[in-house]
């Protein structure tokens, strides 16, 4: 199994071929980057065959700042990548699995030829619900994870980090759902819920680090608030967020910190961000225009931001990451 499992998950694909030779990123989903900076991955392009989708990430590039509305796990099979979960930088190495909730901003790093990172998405709820079908209800962090995760009106931004490299029987569980995920086998739905099923039971015995940020879900009113940050970072601040919502601006900046773990502050920044370096990335925007989209009033602020959380400016963040070869919205057709 392992020889095989290595042989699929090494072979080059096509968004691999384009990306080895041009050294960028393929928009290969035609998202808009311009009018959705941060957009969110449309999950029709995953789950055409059943509700548990396993893929292989796209080496040779980096993958740009985006949202999901599904649970995810990325496994690091061989080598190693730099992930950004929601700004907190994660170094997954070989063996090493992250769960990731929903509406998360996530981001990744370059990867090479030996980095071979593996993506296992749950479409919605009501997988979720039937994997509880399966798993002895405990007091464990990943059961409160998927409890959490199966709420629709919940605080999704949480992620756990675990490390298979000890765990055997956790390392077989994931490489037969790999197996399986990619297999042609018009019945493996079910196969792969009764591994995934398993493998959750076993991660409870391999968390490394535990959920940054956990959500406060008894706070479930606070909800709507967090998702019109998400959604209006550009053009709002902690007052006027505080008139829409009836809140006193103090005592919802406490709130806020304690929800999410971040500031107001701290969350518009991390937002703008991403959006910044998705519109260098994706698209032809210029400074001044770049900073018109995410809601800067001149490029001085987007000068201070770069410096501030990545220790460099705007203009060598650009010339660093951007191919020298490759168009930013270059469109590529693959065959189905």
């Amino acid at each position: 199994m392992a020889a095989r499992l290595r042989d699929i998950l090494f072979q080059l694909n096509d968004v691999e071929r384009e990306q080895k030779k041009y050294g960028g990123n393929v928009n290969f989903m035609e998202l808009d980057y311009i009018n959705h900076p941060i957009p969110q991955m449309p999950r029709w392009d995953f789950f055409k065959d059943g509700d548990i989708a396993v893929n292989k990430n796209n080496r040779f590039s980096y993958v740009p700042a985006h949202t999901h509305n599904f649970i995810e796990l990325n496994y690091m099979y061989s080598g190693s990548c730099t992930q950004y979960i929601n700004d907190e930088k994660i170094v997954l190495h070989t063996g090493d699995l992250i769960l990731m909730d929903k509406d998360i901003v996530q981001r990744i790093d370059y990867t090479g030829e030996n980095d071979v990172l593996v993506n296992i998405l749950l479409k919605d709820d009501s997988i979720i619900n039937q994997l509880f079908d399966y798993i002895e209800e405990s007091a464990n962090i990943v059961t409160q994870f998927l409890y959490n995760a199966s709420k629709i009106n919940s605080i999704h931004n949480n992620f756990i980090l675990f490390n298979l490299t000890k765990n055997l029987v956790g390392t077989r569980l994931i490489e037969s759902l790999i197996l399986k995920g990619v297999s042609q086998d018009k019945r493996r739905n079910q196969s792969l819920k009764l591994i995934l099923s398993a493998l959750l039971i076993e991660l409870s015995q391999s968390i490394e680090k535990e959920a940054i940020n956990f959500a406060d879900t008894s706070n479930d009113e606070f909800l709507p608030i967090v998702k019109y940050i998400d959604e209006n970072f550009a053009t709002i601040s902690l007052e006027n967020v505080s008139q829409k919502f009836g809140y006193n601006t103090n005592y919802l900046g406490n709130k806020i910190k304690e929800t999410t773990g971040k500031t107001f502050k701290e969350l518009i920044e991390r937002r703008r961000l991403a959006a910044a370096q998705n519109l260098m990335l994706k698209t032809h925007c210029s400074m001044d225009e770049i900073c018109e989209v995410i809601g800067f009033k001149n490029s001085s602020s987007l000068f201070r931001l770069f410096k501030k959380s990545l220790n460099t400016t705007p203009a060598a963040y650009k010339k660093k990451v951007s191919p020298k070869s490759y168009p930013s919205e270059k469109r590529t057709v693959f065959p189905k």
